[in-house]
């Protein structure tokens, strides 16, 4: 040991909150759980980024306190993988704002936020971080700031712009997952063709009154245009954002989103199976495209 490299397991002693003692293969296993205090120390004293930190401890059997109660439900190496994959979030509305803290919370490493909208009253009803004190407020730069109080290893990225043809190809770059949480069925197949041109594994999401649509792809065949074969007028827009849309549907909807995203990550493909929520019955149903053909 010297004092430019310690050892991890002796350097962050001060900062353990809790030991488990497994079994494997190899006999009896100790998993260190470490504070955030003792993980930006580790970070500062090796000058990384606290994710990169968070990931490397990991290899060790090191975790990080906040994934304490994942533990036995995600491998470390999974865990590493998100920490160091990178998401775009299309749209911080109803379904993104619920999107992007799952995403956080389950321990993805860099979310590239993307909206041109503000928060307005008409939000408050379902839109995860629309409160009474951000009314006005651009959403992608209140929910870059939420994500930082919630999860400070997070890189957001906060993108105030329109997304459209001339700009997705660059915002879908270097991304592990795309996720559309867009309003309008036009900008939502402009993106899963960008996706599918960049190689990146796509996530739709769509919400009205209280159903809702959900499918990951990773191509090579573009999906939305089966599900929405007429497409969407301009008349049709604005009749469907006039639309109840309740609180449960978009959290929902999110959820399974960011599951079918977190395989995506750990997979690096995703499967097309197409999910309906009725949260009037309640029931999920499941297709498959394949027979649907």
């Amino acid at each position: 040991m010297t004092m430019t490299n310690p050892d991890p397991r002796i350097f962050l002693r001060p900062y353990v909150r809790a030991t488990y003692l497994t079994e494997n293969a190899d006999g009896r296993q100790e998993t260190l759980f470490v504070s955030l205090a003792g993980l930006r120390a580790w970070a500062a004293l090796h000058n990384m980024p606290l994710r990169t930190a968070m990931s490397s401890l990991l290899e060790q059997h090191i975790w990080p306190e906040r994934f304490r109660r994942n533990f036995g439900l995600v491998a470390a190496q999974n865990l590493a993988r998100r920490l160091q994959s990178s998401v775009l979030v299309l749209g911080c509305g109803g379904l993104g704002g619920h999107v992007a803290e799952l995403l956080a919370r389950s321990g993805v490493g860099c979310i590239r936020l993307v909206d041109n909208d503000v928060f307005d009253e008409s939000n408050l009803n379902r839109q995860r971080f629309c409160t009474e004190n951000v009314l006005g407020q651009p959403k992608v730069r209140v929910v870059r700031d939420a994500l930082a109080d919630i999860a400070s290893h997070v890189e957001a990225e906060a993108l105030e712009m329109l997304a459209d043809s001339s700009n997705l190809s660059c915002l879908v770059a270097g991304m592990d997952v795309a996720l559309d949480c867009l309003d309008n069925i036009g900008a939502k197949t402009a993106l899963e063709r960008a996706a599918i041109a960049a190689g990146v594994p796509f996530v739709h999401g769509s919400v009205l009154r209280e159903e809702g649509f959900c499918y990951a792809s990773s191509g090579p065949q573009a999906r939305l245009e089966e599900l929405y074969p007429h497409g969407q007028s301009e008349s049709e827009l604005e009749h469907a954002r006039r639309e109840g849309v309740g609180a449960l549907a978009p959290a929902s909807v999110a959820c399974l989103m960011v599951k079918l995203a977190l395989r995506a990550i750990q997979r690096r493909t995703a499967s097309s199976a197409l999910y309906h929520l009725d949260l009037s019955v309640p029931e999920m149903e499941r297709f498959d495209w394949a027979e649907k053909a």
